[in-house]
């Protein structure tokens, strides 16, 4: 592996801004001087979205070895799609999964070293090969692990024990033993990638107010706080349950190094008002390093030219930040 690491990167949905937000960060010359970017694409569908945005990004077609200095680009597709901005086709979603396979391929046989996603969309890209609700669990099933997602932003870090399912079996899945097991993947994360010492975690609790002491469900103390008790007999630094509306509108998360939330809105809601379009999605837990923006393939305003580029630039440099920190710690 190269000094620098090499960043596999799917292009997400073609009729999303993954594309052209991928470009836009690579406007930016100094992150070539931290990693060696190769796009999974085709080169000369990438040479007309440059000229369709107006960047300025140094191409080049990738044969044998990435070369420093550019955006390499593995043609990998059958066929490139028809382009139309903002809409839902079966081509699209086929051209995103056979992106996608191929970076998680690449970092899987140790021809990259972590993988940058751009946005999917998941019903454009749901199929027979695709049967998932997302990203987070294809790559679970490819490079193995129990996959845990954080949305992280400076000082800022959510997880989720429970993430792509729907609401009404979110109460079912919270067990104490799947509390036990997220919590201890979370503190081995922010120790090995964040270098959290001693990480201190806060759990939100399940129902309204934690439950009101039995109140408004039992769940919160018949099944959270004993787990939390067991939790720190193991001397990890949890607490909790707390309300989640309080939580965040005290600015509580200010005093921990992550907050663990039971289910996918209750944690990201709070994370996105404070920081969307600057923040980035990790998957923890499998044996390599995977970050993508905290946004998704805004049909809305795909192919316009104003799409921000801040969230996926930050999710290429904390793949290399993490990837460096666990350099260190291997």
């Amino acid at each position: 592996m190269s000094a620098l690491p090499i960043v596999a990167i799917s292009v997400g949905d073609p009729n999303g801004v993954g594309i052209e937000v991928l470009l836009r960060t690579f406007q930016d010359k100094r992150l070539f001087e931290r990693c060696i970017p190769v796009v999974y694409a085709d080169y000369p569908f990438m040479q007309v979205q440059q000229a369709h945005f107006g960047t300025q990004v140094p191409l080049q077609l990738l044969r044998g070895r990435p070369d420093k200095g550019v955006l390499n680009v593995k043609s990998v597709w059958k066929k490139s799609p028809e382009i139309d901005f903002g809409k839902q086709s079966t081509a699209a979603g086929t051209a995103a999964f056979e992106s996608l396979q191929a970076a998680a391929m690449a970092v899987q046989q140790k021809e990259a070293d972590v993988l940058v996603t751009a946005p999917i969309h998941k019903a454009a890209i749901k199929s027979d090969a695709f049967p998932f609700a997302g990203h987070t669990h294809y790559l679970a099933s490819v490079w193995g692990g129990k996959a845990l997602m954080i949305l992280a932003h400076e000082k800022l870090r959510v997880a989720l024990l429970t993430d792509h399912i729907p609401l009404a079996e979110v109460a079912s899945r919270i067990t104490s033993e799947l509390i036990q097991e997220k919590t201890r993947q979370l503190a081995h994360t922010l120790k090995n990638d964040f270098g959290c010492s001693t990480p201190k975690i806060a759990l939100l609790g399940l129902n309204p107010h934690a439950g009101d002491q039995g109140v408004i469900g039992a769940e919160d103390d018949e099944i959270l706080k004993p787990s939390i008790q067991q939790l720190q007999k193991e001397v990890l630094d949890i607490s909790g349950p707390f309300a989640a509306d309080g939580f965040f509108g005290q600015k509580s998360y200010q005093n921990v190094d992550a907050v663990l939330s039971c289910y996918h809105d209750q944690g990201l809601v709070g994370f996105k008002t404070i920081a969307f379009g600057n923040g980035v999605n990790i998957t923890a837990g499998l044996p390599f390093v995977r970050t993508s923006p905290d946004h998704g393939t805004a049909f809305d305003i795909a192919g316009k030219g104003i799409a921000k580029e801040h969230s996926f630039a930050n999710a290429v440099e904390m793949a290399c930040d993490i990837w460096n920190a666990r350099q260190k710690n291997n």
